[in-house]
């Protein structure tokens, strides 16, 4: 938590859904994705447009739009400071770095700005009003309620521990008076079966060690520095994972081959354990491991500097890289937290759960610190001989909740050139990812992750240790009794100098058998072998000098054949890198093991210990990493052994258990939770920074006043805001401890209701099915979980306030990937979350797959043409609103400017000849009515042309069309040529709530009569879909659709 923030919670009063609610909400076990008024799992609302896009107030009449085009060019000279999103985008047009030099593959432009600051904050007449409202209602009530607003904030942590009688304490123990691959050539299995006429397995696998040993480790030579990386599989996809579109990291593409630890944000991942290993000893950059403690800043290779002696030196990343000699060296980066997992499976640390893969060895190239330090004049013979210790800083650029990240190492650590400090901007002959530090981070060959910091800013001397928060509360191992963060012993031992983590310690791991492996008792036959494998790095540059494997639980051990990068050695005897180890043992062996144990040894004959020591931060676990066996005789199968490691970074199949303190730490954390029932609907209320719920373990919480002081940053919990569905548990557990779920328990209010708790079960469900059955095609342009860039290349326009646009899909893609019906997201990337939009394409109308007869005219709209068109209404800023964001940004930005694009969206996907697939499945409508408004005509027209364009001739379709003036109606003239083509099959009603005094048509709003007059009665075979403005759509055309006799989820959806 922030340390100079009180950790209050504050809870606004809620009464719960009212009784008529909760028996009339819906079963929600499956389907609903197109259920109006509800967000969807692709956080649509289905059947409504945007809120900001169609203007209009409670009765659903539309807002004038300006027609001042004056407010085109933007409201800043008008309204004085006040911005409107036409005017970011001349801010940014000077810093467009998408082709810079440099720069690592898929940066995107980002405007630094947010939605909700130009809508909300900015003083827009609008939003006065809004205010005042606002004051008026919190002058006349108090609903809200503080959590011990008295009690001393500096100790809330050790004072709720004492109360819960946390155990292991030390204070009454004191006296009072002081305080290979498995399958071997023929060869050698025949040689395998001599010796073992001989020898036992174990002497066979030792004598094999040995023999290599002699010549390989003699063999191993010395890194000039000079050396370019092996490792060529480094370029990742430029697609931005959809995960990461709702946090400030949406501009970042990343790796999908990466577990994420910390759900959404920051950034925690790391590679499966077996893709990591098989990867080779240099770890390509997509699966080495990433930790941010916060949003990953935007910087420019251009424009960065490097601050040495506050202002003594300053670099440029191009004096840098010019003026002082490289050097390039592989290293292994291991985090400290490395299998924390094992230790909360024990007992609840500080940190979240990391599995065994937070390692990676990948070659760093940059230029010596001490090279640096001396141009900036630091003399190292005068320091050499100063008694004290003197220190040298290292600041970064990001941002995270606890203020800039810094750190410290002794000076003379780094004026040794054997030491290899680096201040690097390559990672495996490519600029640095922006994960791993771009343009520049502080490499320390042989330390903690957590001392390398990234983004590296600012390099300073001084004569004490840095007192920043990140370098004294985190990165330490503490005793054991030290059990919570604040207090008076934790304030001593985080600040004890001897607690810090800086070398990295002795660690080895088992990768192979792998987590779940299967092996056929069948295959158990006299020479057949089996290789055990896996990985071990030590700190400070000293060599793992052995690896051992026991299959008797450490009764004896086998000797394992070591094998290093090429050229892995510094200065005579430092070794930077990992190593990879193996053993080739006798299957039978293998098979009647209950376990199997791996244990490293270094230069100073240590190993590593069998069971591991818990600390408070779930720092430097390095115990024997032990796998063991489970035999499974199923009566369909032939019996087999199954290998079980510890844990996995995220789930519940490896061998270890919660412990029974931790399970009685939950039973606490269930009890005493307010009966109050929440649905669905009143939950997706609260979702956005001044009213902000989570559900938790199918709790209701009051979150809004944690984003104040929440350790990880408030974009990490806003991710989850009103959001009901399992991933907020899991990750909450996954990263918090007990004192974080007494915090939890301050902000409750209530529970879900039975059937939104079976609506997180089912959609959980869905989830993992729909994850299994993921795969991208290369074909095609869209995919479902990720964003890929577009480039902008025609703007037609169509009116004074509405555009055609074009985009041109990009890496030779042909097939933009829609069914009819369903919708594509544009996204533009903004400060905090990228700025999204659903819409319907224009054109293509058809897929590629479509083989029905259809006109000249359509059959040009076919998918395959490598682009696609898009009708969005602009709606211009006025002297009171900023205007619409993406159709004033879409409307300013340069042609060839690039936006990103996922899809598909929707589960209505029209097959032809009234035949639809819904939520998977298949249904047959003939009379289709629609119910459209605004900018809502898009998805119906794309059914419509079909219906038209294919001579469909079976198929009726009826449009209600609601909008403000003649002017404001979307395509007009294209509905009005299929209308005439359809020969009577199509249907179009307009009507105009404010029309002109030529207008001869419907006047008014949508309601019961205009409804049955004009659409299909819901008679079998009658379908009805909707889009338009929330107020028209809920509060006029739903509940007269119902009346009628249409039924949700049956015959009646939102596009």
């Amino acid at each position: 938590m922030p340390h100079h923030v009180s950790w209050n919670v504050t809870v606004q009063n809620h009464p719960g859904s009212a009784s008529e609610d909760i028996n009339s909400e819906v079963d929600w076990k499956e389907g609903h994705q197109h259920r109006i008024g509800y967000r969807n799992r692709d956080d649509r609302v289905p059947g409504l447009t945007h809120h900001d896009d169609d203007h209009e107030d409670a009765t659903g009449s539309w807002r004038s739009a300006t027609k001042d085009l004056s407010y085109q060019n933007g409201t800043k000279a008008i309204n004085g400071n006040l911005l409107s999103f036409r005017d970011i985008v001349g801010d940014r047009s000077s810093h467009n770095v998408v082709n810079a030099r440099r720069q690592p593959k898929g940066w995107r432009d980002v405007f630094e700005y947010t939605e909700d600051w130009i809508k909300y904050t900015e003083e827009w007449p609008v939003n006065t009003k809004r205010k005042e409202a606002q004051a008026e209602t919190n002058g006349t009530s108090t609903n809200a309620e503080s959590s011990d607003g008295n009690q001393d904030e500096q100790n809330q942590e050790t004072d709720w521990n004492r109360r819960n009688r946390v155990k292991d304490k030390h204070n009454e123990a004191y006296s009072t008076a002081q305080s290979k691959s498995n399958n071997q050539e023929n060869d050698q299995e025949t040689e395998y079966q001599r010796l073992l006429k001989r020898y036992t397995p174990q002497e066979i696998a030792l004598l094999r060690a040995l023999q290599h040993e002699k010549d390989y480790r003699q063999q191993l030579q010395q890194n000039d520095g000079k050396q370019q990386s092996p490792q060529t599989h480094n370029r990742s996809s430029v697609a931005i994972d959809v995960k990461d579109q709702f946090t400030p990291d949406n501009w970042l593409p990343r790796s999908d081959n990466l577990i994420r630890l910390t759900s959404n944000h920051p950034f925690n991942a790391e590679a499966e354990l077996t893709a990591l290993y098989q990867a080779g000893l240099i770890t390509p950059n997509e699966l080495h491991y990433v930790r941010n403690h916060g949003a990953v800043p935007r910087l420019l290779w251009r424009d960065h500097k490097l601050d040495v002696e506050n202002g003594k030196l300053t670099l440029s990343m191009d004096d840098l890289a010019n003026g002082f000699e490289s050097v390039n060296i592989p290293i292994a980066i291991a985090c400290d937290g490395n299998r924390r997992k094992e230790m909360n499976m024990t007992k609840k640390s500080k940190g979240f759960n990391w599995g065994a893969s937070a390692v990676g060895c990948a070659y760093w190239k940059g230029v010596l610190l001490r090279d640096v330090l001396l141009a900036a004049g630091v003399d190292e013979d005068e320091h050499a001989r100063e008694s004290w210790q003197q220190w040298v800083n290292f600041g970064g650029a990001d941002e995270p909740s606890e203020g800039t990240y810094e750190t410290c190492i002794p000076l003379s650590y780094a004026m040794d050139p054997a030491n290899d400090v680096l201040l690097a901007y390559e990672m495996n002959n490519l600029p640095l990812p922006p994960d791993h530090g771009y343009p520049l981070r502080l490499i320390i060959p042989g330390y903690i992750g957590g001392r390398n910091v990234k983004w590296l800013a600012r390099v300073w001397l001084s004569e004490s240790e840095n007192s920043s928060y990140y370098h004294i509360w985190d990165n330490r191992v503490l005793p054991s009794f030290i059990t919570e963060k604040d207090g008076e012993f934790a304030k001593t031992m985080f600040h004890h100098p001897d607690t810090a983590c800086n070398e990295q310690n002795l660690n080895s791991v088992i990768v192979k058998p792998a987590q779940g492996e299967r092996l056929s008792l069948a295959q158990a036959k006299k020479g057949e072998i089996y290789r055990i494998e896996g990985y071990a790095y030590d700190g400070g540059g000293h060599e793992v000098q052995r690896v051992e494997v026991s299959l008797d639980e450490g009764q004896t051990w086998l000797y394992c054949i070591r094998k290093f990068p090429e050229r892995p050695m510094r200065h005579g005897n430092k070794f930077w890198s990992w190593l990879h180890w193996h053993v080739d043992i006798s299957l039978v062996h293998l098979l009647q093991a209950k376990s199997v144990a791996v244990r490293a040894w270094n230069v100073f004959k240590n190993t590593q210990p069998r069971d591991l020591t818990w600390n408070i931060m779930g720092m430097m676990n390095n115990c024997w990493y032990v796998v063991k066996t489970e035999i499974d005789e199923a009566q369909d199968v032939d019996p087999f052994v199954m290998f079980r490691h510890p844990c996995e970074p995220t789930g519940d199949e490896g061998w270890m258990k919660s412990s029974v303190e931790n399970q009685i730490q939950s039973a606490k954390q269930e009890a005493g939770t307010p009966s109050k029932q929440f649905t669905r609907q009143e939950i997706e209320k609260h979702d956005k920074e001044d009213d902000c719920w989570l559900v938790v373990d199918g709790k209701v919480y009051d979150a809004t006043s944690v984003l104040s002081w929440h350790p990880g940053g408030k974009a990490a919990v806003l991710g989850h805001a009103g959001k009901v569905h399992q991933e907020t548990s899991d990750e909450f557990a996954s990263i918090h401890d007990g004192f974080a779920y007494q915090k939890l328990h301050e902000c409750a209010l209530g529970v879900v209701t039975e059937k939104a708790a079976n609506f997180i079960k089912a959609r959980a469900e869905a989830a993992k099915k729909e994850e299994s059955k993921k795969h991208t095609d290369e074909d095609v342009a869209l995919q479902k979980s990720r964003w890929v860039p577009v480039a902008l290349e025609g703007r037609d326009e169509l009116s004074e306030d509405t555009r055609q646009y074009t985009f041109r899909l990009l890496n030779g893609a042909k097939d933009l990937g829609l069914e009819t019906c369903q919708h594509l997201q544009i996204g533009i990337h903004m400060k905090d979350k990228m700025l999204i939009r659903s819409y319907t394409p224009t054109a293509p109308l058809l897929p590629e797959s479509t083989k029905a007869p259809v006109s000249g005219e359509v059959k040009a709209l076919r998918d395959g043409q490598g682009m696609f068109q898009v009708v969005i209404k602009t709606y211009f800023p006025s002297e009171d609103v900023p205007g619409g964001a993406l159709s004033n940004i879409l409307d300013c930005v340069p042609i060839g400017e690039q936006v990103d694009i996922r899809g598909p969206v929707g589960d209505i996907a029209y097959k032809g000849e009234g035949r639809f697939v819904i939520e998977g499945k298949e249904r047959k409508f003939q009379k289709i009515s629609l119910v459209l408004g605004g900018s809502g005509i898009t998805p119906g027209f794309a059914l419509l042309a079909r219906v038209v364009g294919c001579k469909e001739n079976a198929v009726q379709v009826r449009v209600v069309d609601a909008n403000k003036t003649e002017k404001d109606i979307l395509l007009h003239d294209e509905l009005d040529r299929y209308e005439k083509e359809s020969q009577g099959r199509l249907k179009i009603t307009h009507i105009l709530s404010h029309p002109g005094s030529t207008w001869n048509g419907l006047k008014g709003h949508i309601g019961p009569e205009i409804i049955k007059e004009h659409l299909f009665p819901p008679d079998e075979g009658s379908v009805v879909f909707l889009c338009g403005p929330p107020a028209m759509i809920q509060k006029a055309a739903l509940p007269a659709l119902k009346d009628w006799g249409y039924v949700e989820d049956q015959n009646l959806f939102g596009f």
